[in-house]
């Protein structure tokens, strides 16, 4: 099993990415334990973070075409 993932998508991503597990972050619950909750856990993923890289990218592009002059 791979212990580590690599984000391949750009900075504002990250951030947006970091944020949203912050938001989601349930290892303050006492059932969880530090760095297990569901939310820190997609990080350890990397085809979820490669899926997601891949849709957001797929949304800018579709949102562009779509509204184009």
């Amino acid at each position: 099993m791979v212990l580590s993932a690599v984000f391949h998508g750009d900075p504002a991503q990250l951030i947006a990415l970091l944020n949203a597990i912050e938001r989601n972050c349930s290892c303050a619950d006492p059932e969880v334990g530090k760095g297990k909750c569901p939310a820190h856990r997609a990080l350890l993923d990397q085809r979820f973070l490669d899926g997601l890289v891949f849709a957001r990218q797929m949304a800018e592009r579709l949102l562009v075409e779509e509204f184009r002059a």
